[in-house]
This record gives structure tokens, C-alpha cells and sequence, in this order.
């Protein structure tokens, strides 16, 4: 099956508030086989609200939205509902009573406004809440099913546990499971990987695809059926002939910098590190991994240019930096990172230098600085440098 989903609040559309219901809404369905085909955020607006569940209910055979169920005036679900579905709000004595009796057990006394809450579309099942005061409803038509949930994160996840997946295993008589594995990699690029596998990505089952985010790549693979253990059995099989064809470029799941730090500490070795940017890329990257981890880092010197250099100037500043860390803090490894002066085309020559007992290894990454991926390019450059030292 096959799903829409849909999150209502200007606050999501400003910016002010992360949607973070679709994402653990779709985790959630792919449990039971359910598919996530399309996402849209969408304003306190009744017109605009409408329009997109009516779209969504002609399209989706199961459509869920979440959001704009209080009782204040930017809650426009329910009307926006009745509208697409053509199925006027009426009015259930038992869901104000529930609403009611909630509010007497904290000792509050409940607002006229929140007698809204208390109307569903016609014909649409009510779904008292149990954690809050908004409930939800269900509109079953047979061949497609259109569920509202409050946007609270506590009371959405409450109501889907204990009220979606037993109407979509019960009533609709999922049984398939929707299994994901990720793989991720350094070292490469989103092109060559996808080269290397292209076969892969172009067959049908298990399905294969690549994201990029600075400089790392998740390769996706996902698998569908009512056996869960051949459903695993496909996804391992796919798994391992994609770490087998990309084997030199995989790194840990937890990501670039534990994958680095790991390697250090099974080793009994350590890093210093020279910074030249103010932003200090690699050293967030470090510390950002978990904290058992981050014992292989022995120390970070933050040392932005006074001036601008050329690019022959900072690579020397760079292998003079790793090699004082490096003494001055007594770690295996020193790795610095140096900005060369802005060029006309706006873009920076970072040299980044690794330095260690008879290594020394140079790289330059070409970035704008300027972009809001800059760091994070810079720290992958400076990590998969020491990932491929240590696995050389």
C-alpha cells in the first residue's frame, strides 16, 4: 500500500518548527509494508488545507494527516476535511464528555472554545485521545482510508501505535514488511559510486539508490513482502554485494568521524589537530562522535590567518601546524587544514596536510566558503584522508 502524508501548521512552513511526525510516520508505516509516496507541508489556511487533502484522497489510497486539531482558530482540519470529503462536521456528545472529563483530571476548567473539537466529518469513525485533548477520526471507504492525528508528537505516536497499525493489520490485513538498510561511504563521489553498482540501481527488487550530504553517501536499500525473513535474506544478500563492489570507499554507520576514531583507538593511536578556519571543521566533526570515542583525540590547536595567503603559503603553514599539534600534544597523527587566499571565482583552496611517523600526506579541497556545506566538506576531506591512511 501506498500513502500520502500531510502536515498542517504555519509553523512548519515558516521554518519554526522541524516536522519531525512525517519522518518517524513513515519509519513507523514501512513496519507494516506501508510506503510513503509523497510528503507536503502546508499553512493554516482552509483553502489551502483543502485543496491538498482533496488532491491526496483522489491520488492515495491511504492519506494521514497530522496537525490542526486544538481548538483555537488556525485549527482548520476538521473543516478542511469535511470540505475535501464532502461530509459535513457533526457534532459527538461522547467525544466533548471525554474532553470534558480530561480537563476535570487536571484540575482545569475546560474553554467554550473546545467544544470544536468535539465535531468529525460525517460517517467518520471517532478516535478518542487518550494523551491529550484533541481526538482524531478515520474515514474507511474500503478502498482508501483517511486518518487525522493531532500534531503533538506524544498523542500522534500514542494514536498510530494504538489505533493505526491495528486498523491497518486488523481491517486491511497488512502483513507485508518494508525493511530499509543503509551503507555509508567516503572517498568517492555520488557519480562513480553509482556507477559501480548502476545495475543494482536499475533493478527492480530489492530497489537501490544514493543521497549525498558533504561529501558522504548513504547508499539506500530497501525491500518489500509478507516473509519478513526473506524479505532480510534479500536486503543482506543486496547489502553485501554492494560493500563488496564499493568495499574501499565504506565507512561505519555512525559516521565519518566515529568510523575515524574507532580505527584510531583499536590501534591505541591518536590525532591532534591544526585549525586555520575559524570554524574549525574537523575538530566539531571529532567531537561530535560519541564519547568513548573521542579519547583518540588528544588535542586542537584553532589558529585562524591573520592574512591571506597564497595556496604554496598555506600548505606550508598546514605541514608545519599537523607536525607542532602532533609533538606538542604527543599523538600519533597531526592533521591540519589551512585556507588559501579567496580566488576570483570566489572559491578557496583548503590544504589539508596529515603528517605522522614517516607519513606525510597533502590534499586540496577546492570550496566556497561561503556555502553552508563548506565545513562539512572540509571536515570529509580532512577525515577520509586519515581513514585512508590508517586502512592503507
Amino acid at each position: 500500500m501506498q500513502a500520502e502524508l500531510i502536515a498542517i501548521g504555519t509553523e512548519l512552513t515558516l521554518g519554526t518548527t522541524v516536522d519531525t511526525n512525517s519522518a518517524w510516520l513513515a519509519r513507523t508505516l514501512a513496519t507494516v509494508g506501508v510506503e510513503v509516496q509523497r510528503v507536503t507541508l502546508v499553512a493554516d489556511d482552509i483553502g489551502a488545507i483543502t485543496e491538498v487533502i482533496a488532491a491526496a484522497w483522489q491520488r492515495s489510497p491511504l492519506v494521514l494527516c497530522t496537525g490542526g486539531l486544538g481548538p483555537t482558530a488556525d485549527d482548520l482540519t476538521r473543516e478542511a476535511v469535511a470540505q475535501a470529503t464532502q461530509r459535513p462536521l457533526e457534532f459527538h456528545q461522547d467525544l466533548f464528555d471525554g474532553i470534558a472529563a480530561r480537563f476535570r483530571s487536571f484540575g482545569r476548567t475546560m474553554s467554550e472554545s473546545n467544544r470544536q473539537q468535539a465535531f468529525v466529518p460525517m460517517g467518520a469513525r471517532p478516535v478518542p485521545n487518550a494523551r491529550g485533548t484533541a481526538p482524531s477520526f478515520i474515514i474507511d471507504e474500503g478502498s482508501r482510508a483517511l486518518m487525522v492525528f493531532p500534531g503533538v508528537p506524544s498523542e500522534m505516536k500514542f494514536l498510530v501505535e494504538t489505533e493505526l497499525l491495528p486498523f491497518l493489520r486488523n481491517e486491511r490485513g497488512l502483513k507485508s514488511v518494508l525493511l530499509v538498510r543503509s551503507i555509508w561511504l567516503s572517498g568517492t563521489s555520488e557519480a562513480e559510486a553509482g556507477e559501480i553498482i548502476a545495475d543494482l540501481m536499475q533493478a527492480s527488487y530489492p530497489t537501490v539508490g544514493i543521497s549525498a550530504k558533504a561529501a558522504q553517501y548513504e547508499v539506500r536499500i530497501s525491500a518489500q513482502g509478507e516473509d519478513p525473513a526473506q524479505v532480510e535474506a534479500d536486503i543482506e544478500a543486496c547489502a553485501a554485494e554492494v560493500e563488496r563492489r564499493l568495499e574501499r570507499f565504506l565507512m561505519d554507520r555512525d559516521g565519518l568521524a566515529a568510523h575515524v576514531l574507532r580505527r584510531l583507538t583499536n590501534r591505541s593511536a591518536s590525532v591532534a589537530i591544526y585549525e586555520g578556519l575559524r570554524g574549525a571543521p574537523i575538530f566539531n566533526a571529532l567531537r561530535s562522535a560519541k564519547p568513548d570515542l573521542v579519547q583518540a583525540l588528544r588535542g586542537v590547536t584553532i589558529h585562524p590567518l591573520d592574512q591571506a595567503v597564497d595556496r604554496e603559503a598555506a600548505e606550508s603553514l598546514a605541514i608545519a601546524g599537523a607536525n607542532t599539534v602532533r609533538n606538542n600534544w604527543q599523538a600519533s597523527y597531526g592533521i591540519a587544514a589551512v585556507p588559501a587566499q579567496v580566488g576570483a571565482d570566489g572559491f578557496t583552496d583548503v590544504c589539508i596536510v596529515l603528517v605522522g611517523k614517516d607519513l606525510q600526506r597533502s590534499f586540496t579541497r577546492r570550496v566556497e566558503l561561503k556555502s553552508d556545506d563548506a565545513l562539512g566538506f572540509i571536515a570529509t576531506a580532512a577525515l577520509d584522508l586519515i581513514r585512508r591512511s590508517l586502512e592503507a
